[in-house]
């Protein structure tokens, strides 16, 4: 069997690598009161299976990019979806909290280096407009997953109990291990590959974060996702706990505003074909972030607002992350073909450390400020800062115009 990379069946099996993080992360939201009555944890103790993964999560790709670099996609993808794989099985095994923590890292671990291939690949295999429209439709599948997520988690709750949705996630990643061991060539040719060493590592990831246009581009992704798990981490106390939603109801919600994501990628997938440059849909994206998130906070500080006029506005935040994250990912990776899989890693760190950061600071802060209001700071304050990074550290107007006058030479 040979999956070809012009195919549609390529760009799903990416698309579904990449979505298996969010899985992993969305569908075990529902479980974690079970979790703890479990194991007879305090309240709030449960929250750390999301906070482990995370951890791992962000941490992983600052190694993992240097390795795909080195050895090739393909078998640092491989071993890293068989690593998920077994540690979501383990979780599902009968042993103390502590163990399903541990489990959770290494998943988180695993599943930080799944993530960052992809875009490697896409970036080792086309250019352009065509690899942003084809990592625009990657992330157009992807963002079914945080749309399914709590529904399939919520559903296998009431059936079957919080060790199945490990299960689930085992399923997912044993599928797409063996399409990637039996129908995926490699991508990287040799002559492209970069000896690993730390002194090598280090030199590279200096020369990638000290890049002004990198850090542009790279550090409003990563505040733009602490907007985003601002609110994946605040909801569940605002929505169910202060507004009085049912886990059911709650999860139809999350649903709903996280269809913005697929929504906003596909925006970007129709402008990528329209070859309109990503710098203005990057500025319109975080403007119009900042309005919305603005306007929720505004909402949440005057008193409890409507959900139905709520809910747009967490849609259309979504919907303008969608929109800027690929045009964001792919310019900033774009410039780095000797490094991609470093660079890939290191944007994937950064976005992911700041979605912990954010999302372990509104939990922090819940029980002692109003926990819509510290969703709605959190969401606020996340966006004006990716606004004040992209605009701040942009090359100025006359770069950009060069650049675009240099590309509709060519």
């Amino acid at each position: 069997m040979n999956i070809t990379p012009d195919s549609k069946a390529y760009t799903i099996l990416l698309a579904g690598i990449a979505a298996l993080p969010p899985l992993c992360i969305d569908m075990n939201l529902p479980a974690i009161p079970s979790i703890e009555s479990a194991f007879g944890v305090a309240p709030g103790r449960g929250a750390l299976t999301f906070s482990l993964f995370l951890l791992g999560f962000s941490l992983s790709p600052i190694i993992g990019g240097p390795l795909a670099d080195r050895y090739g996609r393909k078998p640092t993808l491989t071993v890293s979806l068989l690593a998920a794989t077994l540690a979501a099985f383990a979780c599902m095994l009968d042993g103390s909290f502590h163990f399903l923590l541990a489990s959770r890292l290494v998943q988180g671990i695993a599943a930080g280096v799944c993530i960052l291939i992809p875009l490697a690949i896409i970036r080792d295999t086309l250019s352009g407009a065509e690899a942003r429209s084809r990592l625009s439709g990657i992330m157009l599948i992807v963002g079914v997953a945080p749309l399914l997520a709590p529904v399939i988690g919520g559903s296998v709750l009431a059936v079957s109990g919080w060790r199945a949705i490990y299960g689930i996630q085992g399923g997912l990643g044993a599928v797409l291990l063996f399409f990637v061991a039996t129908g995926v060539s490699e991508t990287l040719p040799q002559d492209r590959r970069r000896p690993f060493n730390m002194n090598q590592l280090v030199s590279g990831y200096k020369s990638i974060l000290t890049d002004r246009n990198f850090l542009s581009l790279a550090l409003p992704i990563a505040f733009g996702f602490g907007c985003m798990f601002s609110y994946i981490a605040g909801s569940p106390g605002f929505l169910v706990g202060k507004m009085h939603l049912s886990e059911q109801t709650y999860s139809i919600v999350f649903a709903g505003t996280s269809f913005g994501l697929m929504l906003g990628s596909m925006v970007s997938r129709i402008m990528s074909r329209w070859e309109i440059h990503p710098r203005p849909i990057i500025s319109a994206g975080l403007a119009l972030m900042i309005a919305t998130a603005g306007t929720i906070l505004l909402l949440i500080w005057k008193g409890e607002p409507s959900l139905l006029v709520l809910l747009p506005l967490l849609l259309l935040n979504m919907l303008c992350f969608g929109m800027m994250q690929p045009n964001a990912m792919s310019e900033a990776v774009n410039p780095w073909q000797k490094m991609a899989g470093t660079a890939s890693g290191a944007v994937n760190s950064l976005q992911m450390l700041v979605g912990a950061g954010a999302s372990a600071l509104v939990t922090a802060l819940a029980g002692i400020i109003d926990p819509g209001l510290t969703m709605g700071i959190a969401m606020f304050c996340s966006v004006v800062l990716a606004g004040v990074l992209y605009w701040g550290l942009r090359p100025g107007s006359r770069e950009l115009r060069f650049e675009q006058n240099e590309n509709s030479a060519s």
